[in-house]
């Protein structure tokens, strides 16, 4: 009897201990705090932005059409002006999305999250998105959100890993709170931003999705960014090819959607003025052009719950589609303070919805609202290459297990197709193409691959033995060398480990290398500048890269070491 008391004694004891510690652990606070003022600064930015664009409708609801072709273009191109020189002469750093950046900070590549960009984006953010420019508002708020963290971290002077978890926590919080979904928050913190799981920022960053979530939830309502109607019609089988339409349309369309985006920036960059004037020029093109389909103006949110309302014609869902793939880049590539996170879900549902209504309209049984929810992921993944963030938050804002399965199948194949058109993430793409933010960074801009790589590799052939190959490793200067075709093309890398594991698991020696080389090595073009293989790598985690032309013949290798020695 005494033995089993002591038993649970000891049993409480060490639960009331454990619970202790937890609650004096300082990460549980500072994830709660950090969660709290991220969904205090994402309500507060939707509230400004939406009471700010109602403003003006309302004031120019008495003009004439005439006047308001004078008045409408004044206030879009003095919102792209404000929001120009707010980002441009005080945080150059908050242009455009802002997710890239954070990105940058989480690699340790950028100079880190200054507090005066929380103030800068969300002011340049209401200014610019308000007044009409057709952007989103989600790429600003995990920026937002970010700052959120740096300012926590500053509170509690942590550095380093800590004080990129609470950053990390912060961005994946203003997702969170901005659809009601903290999962996807989470899960697009580890998937696009820190692109690494680990339990010190899994742990901080569920806390604060979760708190920032339900700080929207209180102020928002249970849908704050849509108004999604509820869907009692279930997934019928013949429904099936619907989604795999869309998935292959989705991810041609969303790689598209990109090369337009990457077309636009270029196109500014080629434009003599100054940069804080170029959002004033999108200003005015988006007053002209909403004058006459006021649905592309904004975030866009209002569109979209107009189509699941199903209160627009197919003919009008085609002409807002197009509108908006085009408008959004040419707003986005000024450089205003605007995201595309948005108008990416919001062309996915666009693109979605018609499909699902031409299907229908040929005797598919299928609604058209559960195809524009799955186009929403299926874009998103295609554009993005997040596919496990789309299928999680497309599956948390309709909150109905019954159609994961479409989702998920529409989701792998437009992420499929955009993998086989050889497109890169956006977010990753545009960190490249956005500016160097350090001055180290700026030197490895300008030096070219092929000036610091070395020409002199061996290359190993498709049909070389194990025994063979493990040879010339050890007599070249590197752990890993490539393996090419009859052609001299690349389809392969081998490293001496992978050899050695091969051949421990009872491989005959005579065994072609081509059965166990890596298909997909690491390449980057010679073209190239070092500051795009020194991203590479860091990403990768890796110390080598193979160097090709544009034939894909292997022109050398390119280590870290070698890249540093130039930085």
């Amino acid at each position: 009897m005494n033995h089993d008391m002591n038993t649970k004694n000891n049993f409480l004891n060490k639960t009331i201990t454990f619970f202790q510690d937890i609650s004096r652990s300082e990460i549980i606070i500072q994830a709660i705090l950090v969660g709290l003022i991220a969904g205090v600064l994402v309500v507060l930015f939707k509230v400004c932005i939406t009471d700010l664009f109602n403003f003006i409708q309302k004031f120019l609801a008495p003009f004439s059409f005439t006047q308001k072709l004078l008045i409408f273009p004044a206030i879009t191109t003095l919102g792209g002006l404000i929001s120009g020189v707010l980002v441009f002469k005080l945080a150059p750093e908050t242009r455009g999305s802002g997710i890239p950046y954070v990105k940058l900070t989480l690699a340790r590549i950028g100079k880190g999250t200054r507090l005066r960009s929380i103030f800068v984006k969300f002011f340049a953010g209401v200014a610019g998105i308000g007044t009409g420019l057709s952007l989103g508002r989600e790429g600003p708020s995990v920026q937002l959100g970010a700052g959120a963290g740096a300012l926590v971290a500053k509170l509690f002077k942590k550095r380093g890993t800590n004080q990129h978890n609470l950053i990390s926590a912060g961005a994946g919080a203003a997702i969170g709170a901005t659809f009601n979904a903290p999962i996807a928050g989470t899960i697009f913190v580890l998937e696009e931003l820190a692109q690494s799981f680990s339990s010190s920022i899994l742990f901080p960053v569920l806390i604060a999705t979760v708190s920032a979530a339900s700080v929207a939830r209180h102020f928002l309502g249970e849908n704050p960014s849509f108004k999604i109607p509820k869907i009692l019609m279930p997934i019928s089988f013949e429904s099936l090819p619907v989604f795999i339409i869309l998935g292959f349309v989705a991810g041609i369309l969303g790689v598209l959607f990109a090369k337009v985006i990457f077309f636009n920036n270029d196109l500014y960059e080629k434009i003599k003025i100054p940069n804080w004037v170029k959002p004033a020029i999108a200003g005015f093109v988006i007053g002209i052009i909403g004058l006459f389909l006021p649905y592309i103006l904004g975030s866009g949110n209002i569109s979209v719950d107009l189509l699941l309302q199903s209160k627009l014609t197919l003919t009008m869902i085609a002409i807002i589609f197009v509108g908006k793939f085009f408008i959004t880049p040419f707003c986005f590539g000024s450089g205003a303070a605007g995201g595309i996170f948005l108008p990416m879900l919001i062309l996915g549902s666009f693109l979605g919805y018609f499909i699902g209504t031409v299907a229908a309209h040929f005797g598919v049984d299928v609604n058209p609202v559960i195809v524009s929810l799955v186009g929403m992921g299926a874009f998103l993944s295609a554009t993005a290459r997040t596919p496990i963030t789309a299928v999680v938050m497309v599956f948390e804002m309709t909150g109905d297990y019954n159609h994961i399965l479409p989702i998920m199948f529409s989701v792998a194949i437009a992420d499929l197709v955009a993998e086989k058109l050889n497109h890169s993430p956006i977010y990753s793409s545009l960190i490249l193409k956005q500016g160097k933010p350090t001055k180290e960074t700026k030197i490895l801009s300008s030096i070219k691959v092929s000036k610091a790589m070395d020409a002199n590799i061996n290359k190993i052939k498709f049909d070389t033995t194990l025994v063979e190959a493990l040879n010339l490793i050890e007599i070249s200067n590197y752990e890993i060398l490539p393996v090419v075709n009859k052609k001299e093309k690349l389809i392969g890398s081998i490293t001496k480990s992978e050899i050695e594991v091969s051949l421990l698991q009872g491989n005959n020696e005579d065994m072609m290398i081509e059965r166990i080389m890596n298909p997909e090595p690491l390449t980057i073009r010679q073209e190239d500048d070092l500051y795009k293989a020194f991203y590479i790598l860091h990403l990768d985690d890796s110390e080598n890269i193979l160097a090709l032309d544009n034939s894909k013949r292997v022109k050398g290798i390119l280590t870290r070491e070698q890249i540093m020695t130039y930085g």
